[in-house]
């Protein structure tokens, strides 16, 4: 039985409900009590019919709805496009996880590269101390004593400032004195 019919007779059936509660009335009005009380009665039993069957014609179109979703849901096309989609983004979220790990690798190899080139400056600088250690040492005897201890004082500040080219300076200071 179409929908439409269905509909149409709950709302006949609430239209007659209401036309009988407004007979009632009148009947009431006029004295017949006996027939005012009947036909509340029936007013009432016709308006719960119909609203009774308007929420069971709900309940049938979300039935239908709902079948009719599911099926289309569970077809063999929809399956596959569904797979389809799952599979694309399963190699995105792959090439994305990919981008992702090899700016992290280019990351860490850039720390590490700094880490090494800072400890191989180090291991420079102090190598370049330690010459200059020795030769300012071996021309303690040349050097008046306030210069030896200001230029070892110049030499060890600029060894904490990690300054190569004022170490050079005072490397060629030296060896002009």
């Amino acid at each position: 039985m179409p929908f439409g019919r269905i509909l149409y007779g709950g709302l006949a059936l609430g239209s007659l409900a209401m036309f009988l509660f407004v007979a009632g009335f009148f009947c009431f009005r006029l004295g017949l009590a006996l027939l005012a009380g009947f036909f509340y009665a029936v007013a009432g039993k016709f308006l719960l019919l119909a609203l009774v069957g308007m929420g069971l014609l709900g309940l049938a179109a979300l039935a239908k709805a709902l079948y009719r979703e599911l099926r289309g849901y569970f077809r063999r096309d929809a399956a596959e496009i569904r797979c389809w989609w799952a599979l694309r983004n399963q190699i995105r979220d792959a090439g994305l996880r990919a981008g992702s790990e090899a700016r992290q690798m280019r990351y860490r190899i850039q720390i590490e590269r700094g880490r090494l080139s800072a400890a191989n400056q180090r291991k420079h600088l102090r190598q370049l101390r330690q010459a200059i250690e020795a030769e300012l040492t071996a021309a303690r005897e040349y050097v008046p004593a306030a210069t030896y201890r200001s230029l070892r004082k110049s030499l060890r500040q600029h060894y904490k400032r990690a300054d190569a080219a004022a170490m050079l300076a005072l490397r060629k200071q030296l060896s002009c004195s």
